[in-house]
């Protein structure tokens, strides 16, 4: 949900960047910019093709919002696949797990339209899925 868009800028806005993205990228604590630069997804935003939805607390420091607008909005530039992003105020990192029910509510319905819309089959609904696990496991 949050992504990890630009290795390089995460490294100075996180609040893990600093120690927990050099040993991501070889286990040394020296940053290699150029390393961090290829293995960025915004160095391949251009080849994007997967419909992509972007939901985030927009407090959250482990993967700051700045990560997410650099790439939502270079994606729209892009013009080449459908995305949308939405920033919920007052919502940190865990957000899903443990946001406002409410806005855990929203995430999961807006993922559950969002896959309906752009997937080849619809997700199943919520009693279908329990119908299927319940036949699965007798």
């Amino acid at each position: 949900m949050a992504p990890v868009s630009n290795i390089e800028t995460h490294y100075g806005t996180s609040d893990g960047g600093y120690y927990a993205d050099p040993r991501s990228m070889g286990g040394k604590q020296e940053f290699d910019r150029e390393l961090a630069r290829k293995l960025s997804p915004m160095q391949y935003v251009e080849r994007a093709k997967t419909p992509t939805l972007y939901l985030q607390g927009k407090e959250d420091e482990r993967c700051p919002k700045c990560q997410t607008e650099e790439m939502f909005v270079s994606m729209m530039r892009a013009g080449t696949t459908p995305t949308e992003m939405l920033l919920y105020p007052g919502e940190d990192h865990h957000f899903l797990g443990q946001g406002a029910p409410s806005v855990r509510e929203d995430a999961a319905r807006r993922i559950v339209d969002w896959i309906n819309r752009h997937c080849r089959r619809p997700a199943p609904a919520p009693a279908a899925r329990g119908k299927a696990a319940e036949k699965a496991a007798a």
